[in-house]
């Protein structure tokens, strides 16, 4: 439609061309999460379906990540392979992170879980936990079990 319309994207970058200029190198995309990455892995192939001839053979997937360390070690292998890295983070810290690593290295990204957070945190009038996998009721009662009154001790 770009082409047919005389338009540019507004995107920072243009996952598309980013894709075809690897197309001889049979690059991997890379999904990446704190959780199973699952949801990730399905998002990467499905939006590769749209791009017949991509070249790109393989997704790595990194589920769990869970550190800044592992966040640059993913972006620096993505930047030496000329690759691009699809992530969902529950954490915005995380999200942020990624991006500002990506931005930084010069790699194409997406965040594919932020914007929908911040779509019903806006709904529902109430903001997220960030944290992955949810917030589970049943641990919160475990915290009180581990709690204790002693008696306070005088000198």
């Amino acid at each position: 439609m770009e082409k047919h319309f005389d338009l540019k994207r507004s995107l920072r970058f243009s996952l598309e061309s980013h894709i075809l200029s690897i197309e001889s190198e049979g690059m991997t995309a890379y999904a990446v999460s704190d959780s199973s990455g699952s949801s990730t892995y399905s998002v990467v192939c499905a939006a590769l379906q749209q791009f017949g001839g991509s070249g790109v053979e393989n997704v790595t997937m990194c589920p769990y990540v869970h550190t800044l360390a592992e966040i640059r070690q993913i972006v620096d292998d993505a930047e030496a392979h000329e690759s691009f890295i699809i992530f969902s983070f529950a954490s915005p810290g995380m999200s942020r992170f990624m991006r500002q690593q990506c931005e930084r290295s010069d790699v194409a990204y997406a965040d594919v879980y932020q914007p929908v957070l911040a779509a019903f945190e806006q709904y529902f009038e109430h903001p997220f936990i960030g944290v992955p996998g949810g917030h589970d009721l049943s641990q919160e009662r475990e915290f009180f079990c581990k709690w204790k009154k002693l008696p306070a001790e005088r000198p």
